[in-house]
């Protein structure tokens, strides 16, 4: 998928869902986060880059997948927390240098995979 593709289903309480079997979620430059997203593969990860992004308040991210992680790249004043399960993978998220106006949550579910956050 790459940031022209649109959601499987999009729900009335703001909730967006991209479904892949094999393959995983791409998004960058000016696009608008759904509220509640959620990314389900067999196999792939999430790779966004939420910098140009228009954020919405208190997005969750939610991903789960047999293999895949999820890589973000973060605007600096935007806090993360990170819950869910993996087998094999960690999650590593590097600090905001300014205080944060607002917090993404991530739920990560994998076999293998893991959470790595950046800033922009």
């Amino acid at each position: 998928m790459d940031a022209t593709d649109s959601p499987l289903f999009t729900r009335r309480d703001g909730s967006a869902w991209f479904v892949n079997v094999l393959g995983g979620l791409k998004r960058g430059g000016a696009w608008r986060m759904p509220r509640d997203m959620w990314f389900v593969s067999l196999v792939g990860g999430a790779n966004l880059d939420l910098t140009s992004a228009e954020l919405p308040e208190s997005p969750v991210l939610s991903k789960v997948s047999l293999v895949g992680g999820v890589s973000l790249v973060l605007p600096q004043d935007v806090a993360v927390e990170v819950e869910g399960f993996r087998l094999f993978g960690g999650v590593r998220v590097q600090a905001g240098a300014v205080p944060a106006t607002r917090t993404l949550k991530i739920r990560e579910y994998s076999v293998a995979g893991g959470v790595h956050v950046r800033r922009g």
